[in-house]
């Protein structure tokens, strides 16, 4: 999936101060550095997304030909869900 660093931005304000507003965490450094390394988590995660979406792309054009029967997108869901499955990352 395609996301906007504004749009991570706005996802890790909003997380950041819907946590601190319920007092799920404690700071222990300065709120900057926290907001950065959810920035970073954010697009770390999408990042690995779009690479098992890419992956699972490949696979459904290289069996393109033996797959007629099924539809085209339900093939490439099953197809992304099990490389995400492999790889520990959970969608």
């Amino acid at each position: 999936m395609k996301i906007k660093a504004a749009q991570i931005d706005r996802l890790a304000d909003h997380l950041l101060k819907n946590y601190l507003s319920k007092d799920l965490i404690v700071l222990r450094t300065k709120e900057t550095d926290i907001r950065a390394k959810i920035k970073d988590i954010i697009a770390k995660n999408f990042s690995e997304e779009e690479a098992i979406e890419e992956d699972a792309r490949k696979m459904l054009a290289s069996h393109a030909g033996q797959v007629k029967e099924m539809d085209q997108y339900r093939m490439f869901v099953l197809i992304k869900q099990e490389l995400a499955k492999r790889k520990g990352f959970i969608l």
